[in-house]
């Protein structure tokens, strides 16, 4: 290459599910389309196979005598398309003949593919479960500083390595979260997070309440009223309680009286919530067995503390990283990057488009656009921070919260990484018009009903930036 020495940069990247795949692939990548530089690519996955979330194991209850640790169940479908899923350089679907909503098996079987089909597997580690990180002092004021990563591997050998770039993509669904709630002592039944439940049948002929009616919330009560005696599903977004067969949306869970009756009220009063005084915005459900919270997941970075030489605020509970510029970089420490924050996203386009703009920092693609100095990035993260996310009035706990507002993100990230280009965006444009179809025909599905919606099979348009539907069992738009 002209008489030139390819500087090797070493690049850890810890987790192996769909986030650290994506990673990996865009380092790789980059090896491919330059010489002067080149990357050394290491993936850290504590299990000993990647897949992350998406790698279901039947028998880890029973092998383990232990409640799930991981959010996947048995007969989960995804609520989003596999045409809209899929990595952008790895199509999938659009045959019209298979199912376009699949099973968690099909998409663990689609992430192995691409493992397989890029060589991901080469640079993977299994069995390495990150103990510590450690943010090293700069070589040179102006540099970026190197970062230390300790891990266990399999056979309980401790490991150090020195990395230029780390990527944490250790993914957000593995410390549930459950709100406060009044009176819980007082209920003698089950209590149980989203992340332990697996198979409907455990709760056949019971009274089940779920708190919290989004996506997983809504698809594990349809799945439990099958079989159970009555599911109520607790929406704080709801004013009144509907029944759909044995399934009965009800508004906000305020509290457990003492003799175990759950009291649900549309009002943010609570003080006259059970009362026999007419109030006709509270009702009760008195025959609850099984509470599920059905709540979400905190930010969990086990590996980072106060020894780890940077700041990083993650208050339980908040669901806001701090200091991040872009919801990518820390801030001030930008050789430290967290793919996969935003939440109510299309997951696996966004991690190669953040996963892109990581590597463009270090590459110098043409095109792409440097980051800003230090103090436009800490003033940028403060703001971000303290916005309650895109939506006004925000809430703390969206900061991460993106929607509709992803795709103006995914555009930014494409001009930060020099790829934005009219192919770029037909492609984040169809993303778009099958996201938004997607979640209409979802948002139309009863509660008790069938979710016929995940029948429908689609194929991309992207030149038209639109779609095609092969077939559908649901009323036309």
């Amino acid at each position: 290459n002209n008489g030139e020495v390819a500087t090797i940069k070493r690049i850890g990247i810890i987790g192996g599910g769909a986030a650290g795949l994506a990673a990996a692939r865009a380092f790789l990548r980059a090896n491919d389309d330059q010489h002067n530089q080149q990357f050394e690519v290491t993936v850290l996955e504590t299990r000993n196979s990647i897949g992350g979330v998406w790698k279901y194991e039947d028998d880890e209850k029973t092998a383990t005598n232990k409640p799930k640790s991981r959010p996947m169940y048995r007969n989960l479908r995804t609520n989003l398309p596999k045409e809209l899923m899929a990595y952008r350089e790895f199509a999938w679907g659009g045959d019209g003949v298979e199912a376009s909503y699949v099973t968690h098996k099909q998409v663990q079987q689609y992430l192995e593919d691409y493992a397989n089909e890029f060589n991901l597997l080469e640079c993977i580690r299994f069995g390495a479960r990150v103990n510590h990180l450690k943010v090293l002092p700069k070589e040179e004021e102006d540099s970026w500083p190197q970062i230390s990563l300790d891990w266990t591997d399999n056979e309980n050998n401790e490991n150090q390595q020195t990395f230029d770039d780390v990527c944490i993509c250790n993914g957000h669904y593995a410390l549930s979260s459950s709100p406060p709630l009044r009176g819980l002592s007082n209920f003698s039944g089950r209590i149980m997070h989203a992340i332990e439940y697996d198979d409907p049948n455990d709760f056949a002929g019971q009274t089940v309440l779920c708190i919290g009616a989004r996506a997983s919330g809504g698809d594990i009560a349809r799945e439990i009223g099958l079989v159970a005696k009555r599911v109520y599903l607790s929406d704080s977004t709801c004013d009144e309680m509907k029944e759909f067969g044995n399934v009965v949306l009800m508004p906000r869970t305020q509290s457990i009286h003492e003799n175990g009756e759950v009291n649900f009220s549309s009002s943010s009063i609570t003080s006259n919530i059970g009362d026999d005084n007419g109030n006709n915005d509270a009702w009760t459900a008195k025959d609850v067995d099984v509470i599920i919270f059905c709540s979400g997941y905190d930010y969990s970075f086990p590996f980072i503390n106060d020894e780890s030489n940077l700041e990083l605020n993650s208050i339980p509970g908040e669901r806001r990283i701090q200091p991040l510029y872009e919801q990518l970089w820390h801030a001030e420490i930008p050789s430290l990057s967290f793919i996969g924050l935003p939440h109510s996203v299309v997951p696996f386009p966004l991690f190669e488009l953040q996963s892109n703009a990581v590597v463009s920092q270090l590459t110098s693609k043409v095109g792409s656009i440097p980051l800003p100095s230090l103090s436009e990035r800490v003033v940028a993260a403060e703001n971000d921070a303290n916005s309650g996310g895109p939506d006004s009035p925000g809430r703390v706990m969206d900061t991460h919260f993106l929607g509709s507002h992803q795709w103006d993100y995914c555009r930014k990230l494409a001009k930060i990484s020099g790829v934005y280009n009219d192919s770029m965006e037909n492609y984040i444009a169809t993303n778009k018009s099958l996201y938004d179809r997607s979640g209409q025909e979802r948002k139309g599905m009863a509660p008790g009903g069938k979710d016929l919606y995940r029948e429908t099979r689609f194929r991309r348009n992207d030149e038209e930036q639109s779609f095609e539907i092969l077939h559908s069992e649901t009323e036309p738009a």
